[in-house]
């Protein structure tokens, strides 16, 4: 299938329901002929691609998201839909450039990723506020940030202090400079800090709503003079399932 033979909407559309709408991702199985030729034309052809997410979208909204929210493809399109729409609607001629590289190069996988809940009922038992650094690692490019739980010394019934995990403060495992996440149930904030020098570009962050609801939030890092670290801040976070991501591409 060359560039100018468009795919029409018949296949195109058996394509999507076929691989994204049965829990099937294309790399995981094996993809017939036409199959192949229609991967191969839509990582050649713009044309094809957006009309592939275009459609994509449509079968999305008159589906059921609750039933696919766990599927990994899905989870990975709804990534790069979001990344595809800040491109489009931010203004900065910079972050731009650098949306674009995200979606272009990296596919829309970021450069590490963490799972946030703010204030949600879980199992329909009590509220939980926490993140997750597991189960989010094909949502990265190949060595991504790692994260680990913070841990903190808390008193016991007894009296005496026992070490103790904590959910709420994670911090990068696997990178030259300290990166650590923060997340604040009362203040509703996730706040980010490295600890790096002003002369260091940092990569900028987004949070994405988990649900098909709700808008990707984008933020760049920026440098706070007094605590000689780089910062991101998201603040008024509301109840629900988060997927906070770096951007990918730099070494921190």
């Amino acid at each position: 299938m060359s560039k100018k033979d468009h795919i029409d909407n018949h296949k195109l559309e058996a394509y999507i329901m076929n691989h994204y709408f049965q829990g099937e991702s294309p790399g995981e199985i094996d993809l017939k002929v036409d199959d192949l030729k229609i991967e191969g034309h839509l990582s050649e052809c713009d044309d094809c691609a957006q009309k592939a997410h275009e459609m994509f979208a449509e079968l999305k909204a008159v589906s059921d998201w609750s039933v696919y929210e766990d599927n990994q493809t899905l989870l990975n399109l709804k990534v790069y839909e979001a990344l595809k729409s800040l491109e489009k609607t931010v203004e900065n001629t910079g972050i731009k450039h650098r949306l674009t590289r995200w979606v272009r190069e990296f596919k829309g996988l970021a450069g590490g990723t963490v799972k946030v809940m703010m204030d949600m009922y879980v199992n329909g038992k009590r509220k939980t506020t926490k993140m997750i650094t597991e189960g989010v690692e094909k949502l990265n490019v190949k060595n991504s940030l790692m994260f680990d739980y913070g841990v903190e010394m808390a008193p016991t019934r007894s009296g005496k202090n026992e070490i103790v995990v904590n959910f709420n403060k994670v911090k990068a495992q696997n990178t030259d400079t300290p990166i650590k996440i923060n997340l604040d149930k009362k203040k509703r904030t996730l706040y980010v800090e490295f600890d790096a020098d002003k002369e260091k570009q940092m990569p900028m962050g987004i949070l994405l709503p988990s649900k098909a609801s709700g808008n990707p939030l984008l933020k760049e890092p920026v440098y706070n003079e007094v605590q000689k670290k780089w910062e991101i801040l998201f603040e008024d976070i509301g109840e629900g399932e988060y997927y906070f991501m770096f951007e990918p591409g730099y070494t921190v």
